[in-house]
C-alpha cells in the first residue's frame, strides 16, 4: 500500500512509482517491496510500515515502525548518507554494504545486523559503532541496553534479497549505464 504524503488514504502503489518526502509504505503479509535510491536499494519485507523522512542528492532517509527491511548501498559518494530510523534509534550508513533492520514494537526492540560495510546507531544522547559482520539487538533509546548476538541464518526474505542484488549485479543494461540510473534493469526485458 502506499498513501502520498498529506493524505490519510491508503492506495495500491504502482511500479516505478516516484516518491518524495512524507510518503509511506505498507507492506501486507504476504508482500514485498523495492526502492531504489541512487545506486541502493532499500526493501522491505512483509508487514513493514516505512515513511520517507528525506530524501535527496546528499542523503536518504526512511522511518521503520515495523517490520524489516534490507539496505544494499554499492557506493557512497561525498557527504551522502543512508539513514534507517526506528523508534528507538538510526542507523546512519556511509560506506557501501549490505544492512539489515528489523523492528519489533511489541517487544520494543530494533535488531541491526550487518553483512557488509558499517555504520552508527544513534540513540539518546548516544551512539554504537556497528562493523561488518554483528548483529546488535537494542532496546532502550539510550543504546545502554543491547545485546550482541551471532549472525542469523539467512531466512526467506534475506534470500529474496540476495537473489535482487544478484539479479541487479548481472543485467546487461549495466554494459550501457550506471548503475544510478533507477530502473535499470527494466531495460532487460
Amino acid at each position: 500500500g502506499y498513501s502520498p504524503y498529506g493524505e490519510a488514504d491508503w492506495i495500491a502503489v504502482e511500479r516505478n512509482r516516484p516518491l518524495v518526502r512524507g510518503d509511506r509504505l505498507w507492506t501486507d503479509a504476504d508482500g514485498r517491496a523495492e526502492l531504489q535510491v541512487g545506486s541502493a536499494a532499500v526493501r522491505l519485507a512483509p508487514a513493514t510500515s516505512l515513511e520517507v523522512l528525506d530524501l535527496d542528492d546528499q542523503i536518504a532517509q526512511f522511518e521503520v515502525t515495523q517490520g524489516s527491511v534490507n539496505l544494499r548501498v554499492l557506493r557512497v559518494y561525498d557527504r551522502q548518507t543512508y539513514e534507517i530510523a526506528t523508534p528507538l534509534l538510526a542507523l546512519v550508513v556511509s560506506r557501501a554494504g549490505r544492512y539489515r533492520v528489523d523492528v519489533d514494537p511489541r517487544r520494543d526492540e530494533t535488531t541491526i545486523v550487518v553483512w557488509e560495510g558499517s555504520g552508527e546507531a544513534y540513540g539518546q544522547d548516544s551512539r554504537f559503532s556497528l562493523r561488518a559482520g554483528e548483529a546488535v539487538r537494542f532496546s532502550g533509546t539510550d543504546l545502554r541496553r543491547y545485546q550482541v548476538l551471532r549472525l542469523p541464518r539467512a531466512d526467506a526474505f534475506d534470500e529474496y534479497c540476495i537473489a535482487r542484488d544478484r539479479r541487479l549485479e548481472q543485467s546487461p543494461s549495466l554494459r550501457y549505464v550506471d548503475d544510478d540510473l533507477i530502473g535499470y534493469a527494466d531495460l532487460d526485458e
